[in-house]
Order: C-alpha cells, then sequence, then structure tokens
C-alpha cells in the first residue's frame, strides 16, 4: 500500500510538472528572465493555433491542435446536414525555432461519403513566442482519390492555447 502511494505521488508530481513546462518556459521567455542559451529557444508548437492558409485563388480560416506526442488534428465545426470536413497529422521540430507538419483533411457529404480530399506539408518558423508563418503546398484529391494537382499555400497562425484540444 505504502509503495502504491508513493507510486501515485511520483506519477502526480512527474505530470504536475509536464504540464507547468512548456507555459513557464513561454512566460520567462516573454518577460526576458529566461537563461541566455534558451532565450532564443521555442520548441515545441504545443496547444491551439488560429489561422488563416492562403492559396492562389483565396484563403480559408482553420484552426489547429499541436499534441505533444507528435500529433495534430484539426479543429473544424460539428457537421452539419450537408457534410463536413476532418484532418489529421504529424508535426515534428526541425530546429528550436522551427517545425515541419503534414497530413490529410477529408470533405463529406451529409451520409458521410468521401467527396474530395487533400494532403498538406507546411515548413513553419516562428514569429515570437505565439506566432507563426509557414509555407508549403497542398494537392488535392476527388472522392475516387485522383491526383487533381498540387498548389502552393503560405500561412499565418497564432497560438491561442497551450492546451492542446481533445480531437477524436
Amino acid at each position: 500500500m505504502f509503495r502504491r502511494t508513493l507510486r501515485t505521488m511520483a506519477a502526480v508530481t512527474a505530470i504536475g510538472t509536464a504540464a507547468m513546462l512548456v507555459p513557464a518556459t513561454v512566460s520567462a521567455a516573454a518577460e526576458g528572465s529566461a537563461p541566455s542559451s534558451a532565450q532564443d529557444v521555442i520548441g515545441p508548437p504545443i496547444g491551439v493555433w488560429d489561422g488563416k492558409i492562403s492559396f492562389p485563388d483565396g484563403a480559408v480560416d482553420i484552426k489547429l491542435s499541436f499534441r505533444l506526442n507528435g500529433t495534430l488534428c484539426l479543429i473544424a465545426p460539428p457537421p452539419d446536414p450537408g457534410g463536413g470536413i476532418e484532418g489529421s497529422g504529424r508535426w515534428r521540430l526541425t530546429d528550436p525555432n522551427s517545425f515541419n507538419f503534414n497530413g490529410r483533411e477529408r470533405y463529406f457529404d451529409g451520409s458521410g461519403a468521401t467527396t474530395g480530399s487533400l494532403t498538406f506539408d507546411m515548413n513553419a518558423d516562428y514569429q515570437g513566442l505565439t506566432n507563426f508563418v509557414a509555407d508549403g503546398s497542398a494537392t488535392l484529391f476527388d472522392a475516387q482519390g485522383n491526383n487533381l494537382g498540387t498548389i502552393p499555400t503560405t500561412s499565418r497562425f497564432k497560438r491561442i492555447s497551450l492546451v492542446p484540444a481533445n480531437c477524436q
């Protein structure tokens, strides 16, 4: 019983410490009190980001959630009778101030049948502690999976939460 209590206390302490790392690092760097060796290091993009992705024919507003385990998801409005969108992917740091993220979005009609999809691959650079810009490409597919072409994309995002969303 005593060992179980110690293990539980150790686990709670470890989880609590990990949960405080990202906000504490961001807060210290924002106040300029981070050690000089870490002052210019931003690290993983954990949390929810709100942004706009632009492409040759327009732009779309989007929210993404980046999780500590290297996954990401699109935070989309709930499907309506006409259909909806879902998306997920992966991210990885490419250096302390930039990262790559890629994934797939699926578009569906009211019955749940796929009407099209796209894959994306973006290289992001932080712009301060709460923003990033990214360049990359998106490849579009029809409902049967036929490649419709690849288009260049650019984006700007702002972090709106340090806590990732619970994506499905």
